[in-house]
């Protein structure tokens, strides 16, 4: 009797205690209600919120980084990865961009071009466009600058246009040439700072029966200061 006794009891607490298990279990999975956890990279913090909200979710930033190609205060990274079966109530942590890097803009005035890009490239700055100002004085130095010093532009946003002297250039109408107005062309010539260069020939023609001039460049030409022109003098036969 004793036996039968101790094996009804051994039976009974195997049963009550499968029974409590199973009890305890499914009331756990009726209020561990799952949901899909939603895609919220790329959106920003305040959309994201209300998101993981409308799932029962909470939101929670575990860390901010600095991205270039992400705007400022939208998700980078999240966890639990979207489109999982998560639940309900869980946190889902984030990685947020701080967006990219205020870059404060030096001086580079006063600097050739060199010499300007090496500053730059130390703030992670860059030279964008180059607009050449005529000025002998000062060629190849940076005479201006935009943005100008102590302003603030994005990294990989902006880079700087400066103005660079370059020496003035100029235009000349070449006139014909002839032995009476030879000499006053000559000066002209110097003073403009145009090349030329004399040199006579004898090429034994004297149908114009006296010496005459001939250019290298047709009379009415528009020459450059940086071009020469040669000045012939034929002498005839």
């Amino acid at each position: 009797m004793n036996i039968k006794r101790v094996i009804l009891y051994f039976f009974t607490g195997i049963f009550v205690f499968t029974a409590t298990s199973y009890l305890t279990i499914a009331i756990l999975l009726k209020s561990g209600e799952t949901v899909i956890c939603p895609d919220i990279k790329g959106k920003n913090v305040e959309e994201a919120k209300k998101i993981v909200e409308e799932k029962g979710l909470s939101l929670s930033i575990a860390k901010y980084e600095r991205r270039n190609d992400i705007p400022y205060n939208h998700i980078t990274v999240q966890k639990p990865q979207a489109n999982i079966s998560i639940r309900k109530g869980r946190v889902v942590y984030v990685m947020v961009s701080e967006g990219p890097e205020l870059i404060k803009i030096p001086n580079v005035k006063g600097k050739e071009i060199k010499e300007a890009e090496e500053v730059l490239y130390k703030v992670k700055a860059r030279i964008e466009r180059v607009i050449p100002v005529p000025n002998n004085r000062m060629k190849g130095i940076i005479l201006a600058q935009i943005p100008n010093e102590g302003e603030t532009v994005l990294e990989g946003k902006q880079g700087l246009t400066v103005f660079v002297a370059v020496p003035e250039v100029s235009y000349y109408v070449l006139p014909e040439i002839d032995l009476r107005n030879i000499n006053e062309i000559i000066y002209e010539l110097e003073r403009r700072g145009i090349k030329y260069r004399l040199s006579s020939i004898r090429s034994g023609d004297t149908s114009y029966g006296m010496p005459y001039v001939e250019t290298s460049k047709l009379p009415k030409t528009i020459i450059r200061d940086s071009e020469e022109v040669e000045i012939r003098i034929d002498g005839g036969g």
